[in-house]
């Protein structure tokens, strides 16, 4: 879930400003320190936050991507995120939040950047998410940040239904979890060869 869009961009901000358009490009992303990856959920009880342990987030990524009349489109550009990597801020929440992605039989959240589109004033990034081994496509906007350090960061909001999943019931229906999540990111990030 998060995750998602870290990638994404990152290699926006480096893509459109290197390379001829149609020639295919290799680098490398690093992501920094100080780097967040969380979602926000509700019940009708209680609003949670899951983070992603920072230590989890891949220190490096490969990314093979081309650009064309002002889109960069990506062929190699996976993160894989492990379901585990995300603490809820308790056991009992943990285990609901585990049971609902199915970690057992899909014990990781892949991401995978398809495109990156400049439009006049903002950035656009195509994602495709696989959670719990159901894919979902996404678009979201994205802000870049140059000042000294590249940041990217944005919010991406998704429904837990797109991917089969059911939002989980405690108490004998007293507590309902909300189908709605948003995805927040907010990346440091180095771009290398």
């Amino acid at each position: 879930m998060e995750i998602i869009s870290r990638i994404s961009l990152i290699l926006v901000f480096v893509l459109f400003f290197s390379g001829s358009p149609f020639s295919e490009r290799k680098c490398v992303v690093r992501i920094d320190r100080g780097s967040e990856l969380y979602l926000k959920g509700s019940a009708n009880v209680k609003d949670f936050t899951c983070r992603y342990d920072q230590q989890l987030l891949e220190t490096s990524v490969p990314i093979v991507f081309r650009k064309k009349e002002g889109r960069m489109i990506f062929d190699k550009a996976l993160i894989r995120l492990e379901n585990r990597g995300f603490g809820c801020g308790g056991r009992g929440i943990n285990k609901d939040f585990h049971s609902l992605l199915q970690t057992e039989s899909h014990p990781y959240i892949d991401l995978r950047l398809r495109e990156v589109i400049q439009e006049p004033g903002e950035l656009k990034a195509k994602i495709s998410i696989t959670i719990a081994g159901e894919q979902g496509d996404y678009e979201i906007p994205v802000k870049l940040q140059t000042e000294g350090v590249l940041k990217c960061s944005g919010v991406l909001s998704l429904d837990i239904r797109d991917f089969g999943l059911e939002p989980p019931k405690k108490m004998l229906g007293l507590i309902v979890v909300d189908e709605k999540i948003a995805i927040y990111f907010d990346l440091s990030l180095r771009i290398g060869s």
